[in-house]
């Protein structure tokens, strides 16, 4: 029976030392326990076997249509783009109920993509003009869109890539008819293991189910990452080549605090986790009986606990712990990990945002 590890806890214990491949130059023997360093972006550890997700196979079938045929492919590709949008208000809706509206929100930028006139103007052109048939046009245009993106120099609109990506993919799916992946057969609980995982995919994992994630791309700041942190499923991103050094079923450990994935645990591993695990528990289990308690010094004087964030995504663990608003919002996060000045306009946006998620509670802002 698989076992699960979690928390949101920081680590409290001294790291496990155990020499990795890397750092020994040689390939492990076979069977011996391997460790892989990625980058964790959710934390919380699990246990469990690999189910590995592999990608169906869909070609898109390009041919040339004739003049009678425009209007109907036109017509196709306006349903395909009427169900997507369908399924993403499913999915939002449900996601509203599971971790509240603002983590939910993050779907908006799924529905401004098929909102985009450009995008499917561009689409409608190339069917009328270029006689290409529905899902060409759409993986062309859309190829377009991901290589221009690509090329910006903004981090930010880099990481947007993989939402056009994930659109374009189901509407291209609801041209076809056919499905992205099995993880509907996820039916037992397992670490999810993949090449990569779309955010509509992340969305829809079920945490009972999906006791963690491990994928061969991925970073911190993308919305997969972000879902993962809402939905408290551990996960560990940017590992390479996970998705083929494993099988499925067999054993690993994911440790989302370190972003490590251990393959093959040893007997003295799980133990050493076990024992870091309860101790995490013990921590958390108290630390909650407290969330609500009033923060006052022992002669009555009322203290207010603000949180400290730098991004946007941690408003809803500033409601979720109890924190009475912000304390400091680091505004120059804002500046980090990117090649230009944010505009004043994307940064009012943000400030803005903060305050009205967290109202009436203040928000103060690093200026």
């Amino acid at each position: 029976m698989p076992n699960r590890f979690s928390t949101n806890c920081k680590p409290w214990l001294r790291t496990v030392s155990m020499r990795t491949e890397s750092e020994t130059g040689r390939p492990p023997a076979e069977g011996a326990e391997v460790r892989l360093q990625g980058a964790g972006v959710s934390p919380g550890v699990a246990v469990g076997p690999v189910f590995l997700v592999i990608p169906e196979d869909h070609p898109v079938v390009e041919r040339t249509i004739a003049a009678e045929e425009i209007l109907r492919e036109i017509g196709r590709f306006e349903d395909a783009l009427i169900e997507t949008r369908r399924q993403i208000n499913a999915l939002q809706a449900n996601l509203r109920k599971a971790i509240g509206e603002y983590d939910a929100n993050i779907f908006d930028m799924h529905k401004m993509v098929l909102d985009d006139g450009a995008f499917s103007g561009e689409v409608i052109r190339r069917i009328r003009t270029e006689r290409w048939n529905a899902e060409a046009a759409v993986q062309r245009v859309a190829e377009r869109y991901l290589a221009a993106l690509a090329q910006v120099g903004d981090e930010y609109l880099q990481e947007r890539v993989a939402d056009v990506r994930d659109v374009a993919r189901r509407v291209l799916l609801n041209l076809s008819g056919g499905r992205a992946t099995h993880l509907e057969e996820l039916r037992k609980p397992g670490i999810v293991v993949a090449r990569d995982l779309a955010p509509s995919e992340t969305a829809a994992l079920r945490k009972g189910l999906a006791l963690g994630f491990a994928t061969d791309l991925g970073s911190p700041t993308s919305h997969t990452a972000i879902m993962a942190r809402a939905l408290g499923i551990p996960a560990v991103v940017g590992l390479s080549d996970v998705s083929v050094r494993v099988e499925p079923g067999e054993q690993v450990l994911l440790d989302g605090t370190r972003g490590l994935v251990i393959l093959r645990p040893t007997a003295e591993t799980l133990r050493e986790y076990g024992a870091q695990d309860a101790l995490r528990r013990a921590i958390a289990s108290d630390l909650e009986k407290l969330r609500e308690q009033p923060a006052e010094t022992l002669d009555g004087a009322r203290v207010t606990l603000a949180a400290n964030v730098e991004l946007l995504d941690e408003i809803a663990e500033v409601r979720k712990y109890g924190a009475e608003g912000i304390g400091l919002f680091r505004s120059e996060y804002l500046y980090i990990a990117r090649g230009d000045l944010p505009a004043e306009e994307e940064q009012y946006a943000a400030y803005r945002q903060a305050a009205e998620w967290l109202a009436p509670e203040p928000v103060v802002i690093r200026t």
